[in-house]
């Protein structure tokens, strides 16, 4: 929980540094930092300005608040909150490829 986020006319940019700032301060993470990621968003989106003014409030909902200011979702990733635009799906997958055991000794690299 955040005791406060105190935003007046800050740009996207500034309203991230500021409640990374303020989870620094929490330590409440293993080395004191968080990882926010922003995909997509265009530059009318990163001017806009963002007013909020609230006490005890969780990360989560201080990013959404964050995002839905400037018109961008908010997604938990296991390395990082990812804010994102509508029209910006890519989301990371994994892909597992099954290979024979002499993989790495039969390929052309390997010679």
């Amino acid at each position: 929980m955040l005791s406060e986020v105190k935003l007046k006319d800050a740009t996207l940019e500034e309203a991230v540094a500021y409640v990374k700032q303020a989870v620094k301060k929490l330590g409440g993470f293993a080395n004191g930092n968080i990882n926010v990621v922003i995909l997509g968003a265009s530059e009318e989106q990163k001017k806009k300005k963002i007013s909020l003014d609230v006490s005890e409030i969780s990360l989560r909902s201080a990013m959404e608040h964050i995002g839905q200011a400037v018109g961008l979702k908010v997604r938990v990733e296991s390395y990082a909150m990812v804010l994102t635009s509508a029209a910006y799906s890519d989301k990371l997958s994994t892909r597992t490829y099954r290979v024979p055991p002499d993989f790495m000794s039969t390929g052309s690299a390997a010679k």
